[in-house]
């Protein structure tokens, strides 16, 4: 038995080492966001945002947003009206606590146009995705359409951002679909 303690003893320390994800108790709103984004925080499709490993202070800022209707999605919306700030940031901890998965789904001849276009994004989301600041999301690894379609609704004016809305004026569909194919091929080990 004593043997058996220490055995459990080294597994928590070693995931502590290696940042494995919190073995905390899962959320109890966490059954209003798996049929969409997936108990580990990859979305069913490409349409929905991959959460884990996101940053959580991102993540309650966004599912804040959702909830006074101040970002508009008909279906988050609707799920996010009836949490509580504490779901919330147990949701933001849980998913921020879960692996980062690089969707790589992205145009792959288009890489390089991204790249060349990323000018703009590298000074507020870094070179490789990552942002300067927990408040802004992880681009790196994002799925393409999602990433797309964000970048057409702060152009369209359906999600807003005041650093976003310049970043996006002079924006063609092509430049965004490029973009887009750029960032979902980034990981962290690059």
């Amino acid at each position: 038995m004593k043997s058996l303690t220490r055995f459990a003893a080294c597994l928590a320390a070693l995931a502590v080492i290696l940042g494995a994800p919190s073995l905390a108790a899962e959320p109890k709103a966490l059954a209003t966001c798996v049929a969409c984004h997936g108990k580990e925080g990859v979305g069913i499709n490409a349409d929905y945002a991959n959460l884990g490993g996101q940053n959580a202070p991102y993540l309650v800022l966004q599912l804040q947003a959702f909830r006074s209707g101040e970002r508009k999605n008909a279906l988050m919306n609707g799920m996010a009206a009836g949490l509580s700030d504490a779901d919330i940031d147990e949701l933001a901890t849980w998913y921020a606590g879960q692996p980062w998965v690089v969707a790589d789904n992205g145009n792959a001849n288009l890489v390089e146009e991204g790249l060349n276009r990323a000018g703009y994004c590298h000074a507020c989301h870094g070179m490789k995705g990552y942002p300067v600041t927990k408040d802004w999301p992880i681009l790196a690894g994002q799925s393409a359409l999602y990433l797309d379609n964000q970048l057409q609704a702060f152009k369209s004016g359906t999600r807003y951002h005041p650093l976003m809305v310049n970043v996006v004026k002079d924006l063609e569909p092509a430049a965004m679909t490029a973009l887009a194919s750029y960032y979902t091929q980034l990981n962290e080990a690059d």
